[in-house]
């Protein structure tokens, strides 16, 4: 018998419907993991002021591993656990090589978001036009990437390289190999940047710590390429139905559901 403590879980593809919502039915089994005495963490790649706008839908939901394990946070009580940035030499060569396949950067620290606000209409043109009213919403402006790596050295959490093709993505992954950095394939044509060693698996290991968890207590539930370290190294690795190939590859079991039809409290449900 396991003995589940912790779900982890991927928000865009996974908690969140494609309408970008938590269910009714989601909130409800959350409550109720939540009451019974279990813990519950986002793990995304999205940063905290990207999750503001969802903080009501969350409320079940105390913890938050945010930017692919590069920040862990009591979101109730609104303290940084841990947070891990991006070597200052590293940031700078990752925007270099993506800048060099004509990608769009965002920068995230640990509770703010940059991007030059005249490329967030072209969202539709990266794949992301889902994101495009939310970027609005919680960027503020940043005229250089370059410029503001070097103004604001090791503060960056994360980087999102927004790619016009994959070609292009793939590119700069080439180019990025020896760099001291984490690279990480995400929706769309996007390259996700983190620290070298930060993926979602070791912010979940350092939420484990704060808990007196262990790794094998924890159910990861996720749908995309972010996910595949915690799906492989968590207790069990679950993937939503509408997930990639390599997310059911490197799952355990993967749900009947999928994000659309709460896949998230069929998990619930079945493991807590």
């Amino acid at each position: 018998m396991h003995d589940y403590r912790l779900l982890a879980l991927d928000m865009d593809g996974t908690l969140l419907n494609s309408k970008k919502q938590v269910s009714p039915a989601t909130a409800q089994a959350l409550r109720g993991l939540t009451d019974a005495g279990g813990f519950a963490t986002i793990a995304t790649g999205r940063g905290y002021r990207e999750i503001v706008p969802l903080l009501h839908d969350l409320a079940p939901v105390r913890y938050a591993v945010l930017g692919n394990g590069s920040v862990v946070m009591d979101l109730w009580e609104r303290r940084v656990v841990s947070e891990t940035t991006i070597p200052n030499h590293g940031a700078i060569d990752a925007v270099r090589a993506g800048l060099a396949s004509g990608c769009l950067v965002n920068i995230l620290t640990s509770t703010g978001a940059y991007f030059n606000m005249a490329d967030v209409e072209r969202a539709p043109e990266v794949g992301l036009g889902q994101y495009q009213s939310l970027w609005e919403q919680v960027n503020e402006q940043m005229d250089d990437p370059i410029a503001f790596l070097q103004d604001h050295p090791n503060k960056a959490v994360k980087i999102n390289l927004y790619h016009f093709t994959q070609e292009g993505r793939v590119r700069t992954r080439e180019a990025l190999r020896g760099a001291n950095v984490q690279v990480a394939f995400a929706e769309g044509a996007s390259v996700e940047i983190t620290a070298p060693g930060v993926r979602k698996d070791s912010g979940i290991a350092r939420l484990c710590d704060e808990l007196g968890l262990d790794l094998s207590q924890v159910v990861a539930v996720g749908d995309g390429g972010n996910d595949l370290d915690m799906l492989r190294n968590c207790g069990l690795g679950v993937a939503m139905a509408n997930a990639t190939p390599a997310a059911l590859e490197a799952s355990d079991v993967v749900t009947q559901a999928d994000c659309d039809h709460d896949g998230v409290a069929e998990v619930i449900g079945r493991y807590f």
